[in-house]
């Protein structure tokens, strides 16, 4: 479809927004089987391998006609996307995984678009094979990708509908390089034709080779960083979890550079901050810094006869007892009827017994209290991450001092992602609290969850 008549180009556009029109609503709605039906009824394939045909042939106003053609599809299926993002209210705080999945292409992207190209190609050169022509356009998708970016636009994620361009990119060179390989070697260009646009015929190849490498190198660093992470991920954690005493299991764990945070649960306290950092430095062969944080967990006791204050009403007198430690409330929750507190900070806080004491004094009501610590280097200034979520924390706190019903269990993220984790005993109305998050951090994406409890 290099040189389409009008009436090809009508039946093209009707397709071109109708798969893009499924593609955006899947995506909305997180569902892989919708995707899937967008990439059968899309139409691009066909453009894509006629802009292949016609690079080794030597036809170049045909083939920047067919460049124009798919150019313009392209932002069309953009523009589709961003309308149903825009007119379609989000069900959620988060992006689907569906369009997420689409932000963060690697060279296994391009490797995968290589093959479905050759595939494509061959199946077209060959036509009792062209019912690979689906698997084809479901291996290497071109509209969803399209679709992603038009998303997140209308979500106000510029970053990340840059990774989604980038996959389509990917995905549009990948095809054309090998479909013209393959049309090349298929004997498709007649050895007259080759001989008197050879010149042409090479530079175009060599050009959609260029831009395969340039691609390549962009892509080959972002592999090299996911893989590393991953490596660095399973090492501390099966370094982590060899330290461990008799049960204790290991929580959570992140890696972030040289960064590690872990948290552990159990009975028993966990090996100190030295010893981790030692035995990852020598694990992963660099030095680390590491963020240790312990969750007691005990053999369930009696629960106290008179129900415990909630934890909304528990959570400011806590939070003011370690600020003057020079802590932060990381989290508050009751576990078989103790109060467990973890908080953050460069120095251990004091005997938990103390502020069972001073809970007594405050409530009239003796309470069991756990205390749990994540240790802070002293001397490092607070990354913009840590500033981001302690102005989340205590707007969220401050929300929740109003609501006997409900308290802030967690706060994690950065400063572009912050996640509120709300405990209660019945799901809250969060309006309010999604609202003054984004006053305070207008720039980060907010997501509230819920958890029954309390």
């Amino acid at each position: 479809m290099v040189v389409p008549s009008g009436a090809a180009l009508g039946r093209f556009a009707v397709l071109m927004f109708l798969s893009s029109m499924v593609a955006a609503v899947g995506l909305l709605q997180n569902s892989a089987a919708v995707v899937i039906g967008a990439m059968m009824i899309a139409p691009l394939m066909s453009p894509i391998m006629g802009v292949a045909a016609s690079l080794v042939m030597g036809w170049g106003w045909r083939l920047w006609q067919g460049l124009v053609l798919v150019s313009v599809a392209a932002l069309s299926a953009v523009a589709v996307g961003w309308m149903f993002a825009t007119l379609l209210p989000a069900t959620g705080t988060g992006l689907p995984a569906e369009v997420v999945v689409r932000c963060s292409p690697d060279i296994r992207d391009l490797l995968v678009a290589l093959g479905a190209g050759a595939a494509g190609a061959f199946a077209t050169v060959h036509k009792q094979i062209s019912v690979a022509l689906p698997g084809v356009a479901v291996a290497v998708a071109v509209v969803p990708p399209l679709a992603a970016v038009g998303v997140l636009l209308g979500r106000h994620q510029p970053e990340l509908a840059r990774g989604a361009a980038l996959l389509f990119v990917t995905n549009l060179v990948g095809i054309i390089l090998m479909a013209a390989l393959i049309f090349l070697v298929s004997g498709l260009v007649p050895l007259p034709t080759f001989r008197d646009r050879r010149r042409k015929i090479v530079a175009s190849l060599a050009a959609a080779a260029a831009a395969a490498v340039a691609i390549a190198l962009i892509l080959i660093p972002r592999f090299v960083a996911l893989t590393g992470h991953a490596r660095d991920l399973e090492t501390a954690t099966s370094t982590i979890t060899n330290m461990l005493g008799p049960g204790n299991s290991l929580g959570r764990i992140t890696t972030s550079g040289d960064s590690v945070r872990a948290e552990i649960v159990g009975p028993t306290a966990p090996p100190s901050v030295q010893e981790v950092s030692a035995q990852l430095t020598r694990a992963l062969g660099r030095a680390v810094t590491v963020q240790l944080g312990w969750i007691p967990v005990h053999t369930p006791q009696e629960r106290p006869q008179e129900p415990p204050p909630p934890l909304s009403t528990l959570a400011p007198v806590v939070a003011k007892w370690l600020t003057g430690q020079s802590l932060t409330l990381e989290g508050l929750s009751f576990d078989s009827g103790t109060l467990v507190v973890s908080a953050a900070g460069p120095r251990p806080p004091q005997n938990s017994d103390q502020l069972a004491a001073q809970l007594k004094e405050t409530f009239g009501q003796q309470l069991r209290v756990s205390l749990g610590w994540t240790r802070t280097p002293e001397d490092i200034g607070p990354t913009d991450d840590e500033t981001a979520l302690a102005a989340a924390r205590t707007t969220a706190i401050s929300w929740a001092a109003t609501r006997p019903d409900v308290a802030i269990l967690d706060v994690t993220g950065s400063v572009r992602e912050v996640t509120v984790t709300v405990i209660g005993r019945d799901s809250p109305e969060v309006g309010d609290l999604e609202a003054d998050l984004r006053t305070t951090l207008p720039q980060a994406m907010i997501t509230i969850q819920w958890v029954s409890g309390g």
